[in-house]
């Protein structure tokens, strides 16, 4: 099966909805000054593509009262990785999951009011899924 190849609108298309993914037909329309029809097809195929997975809102938690914002890097037992997953995602507390390669595979984004408290939650659950080589860092800044 041939992957799917966007042209120069699917493109435009991407790119405004990846600045704000609430911007409806029309107004995606407006600014590319195309039919509202054919963005709306396109869009949709976009979907059912799976190109477009997901709209999510950009939050600022500091403006919540969460002060902190961290990532945690760390490896997991193999026999745990599923159960781990399922843990992470069932949890407010982290934002995002990211499984990469190199030295530490796991990195999550974490969100609490004191940077502590973030700490001492992962140190209280993770031991459960056997967790191993756990780097703590605080995120200054998320430019882009």
């Amino acid at each position: 099966m041939r992957k799917f190849q966007p042209d120069a609108l699917d493109i435009k298309i991407i790119e405004l909805l990846e600045e704000n993914c609430s911007l409806g037909y029309r107004e995606v329309a407006d600014k590319l000054n195309k039919n509202i029809w054919n963005v709306r097809d396109r869009i949709i195929h976009l979907k059912e593509k799976g190109v477009i997975r997901a709209c999510r809102a950009d939050i600022n938690y500091a403006e919540m009262g969460m002060g902190c914002r961290a990532m945690i890097s760390l490896n997991v037992a193999a026999e745990n990785i599923d159960r781990f997953i399922s843990f992470i995602k069932s949890n407010n507390m982290f934002k995002r999951l990211i499984i990469t390669t190199g030295v530490r595979r796991f990195h999550i984004e974490a969100v609490g009011k004191e940077c502590n408290d973030i700490r001492l939650y992962a140190m209280k659950n993770f031991p459960d899924f056997k967790v191993e080589d756990v780097e703590f860092e605080v995120i200054l800044d998320r430019p882009v």
